[in-house]
């Protein structure tokens, strides 16, 4: 647990703030105090997902991440990222009647996703889309079947 001074020195607010968040904004404060345990939880989970990353074996193909890429469709909650699919099919519905086999083939290999693998590929397409282009061959490998193409 961290002490108001070192509080203070790491998010960079006044001591006498922190002395009145504690009476006005108690949760806040207790988030504050808990930033170091906090930190290392998201780290362990961090390292955990990174670890179940590795045994990820699935077959999308190069085309259907990109195209999952350039898709307009936003998760932002769990509740949400479990129905991946249905946001993407969502997202496609005006194009089905032209590529119905490709967005459908897409759309099963989503559906057969657990929760945790569709968490990691939502946060991969995210990431490429806030930061730029990756090798995606690389950066998405363990969605990526065989052929990689």
């Amino acid at each position: 647990m961290l002490t108001p001074k070192e509080i203070s020195e790491l998010f960079e607010v006044q001591i006498n703030t922190l002395y009145n968040w504690r009476k006005s904004k108690p949760k806040l404060y207790s988030y504050l105090q808990n930033a170091d345990y906090n930190s290392k939880i998201n780290n362990e989970i961090n390292a955990l997902l990174k670890y179940f990353s590795n045994t990820i074996q699935k077959d999308f193909t190069l085309k259907e991440i990109d195209f999952l890429i350039i898709n307009d469709f936003e998760l932002n909650s769990i509740e949400e990222v479990n129905e991946f699919q249905d946001y993407f099919i969502k997202a496609n519905y005006k194009i089905l009647t032209t590529r119905h086999k490709f967005v459908l083939n897409i759309y099963n290999k989503i559906k057969e996703l657990n929760i945790v693998e569709k968490y990691l590929l939502y946060k991969k397409i995210f990431k490429i889309r806030k930061f730029g282009d990756r090798d995606r061959a690389v950066y998405f490998k363990e969605f990526l079947g065989k052929e990689k193409t």
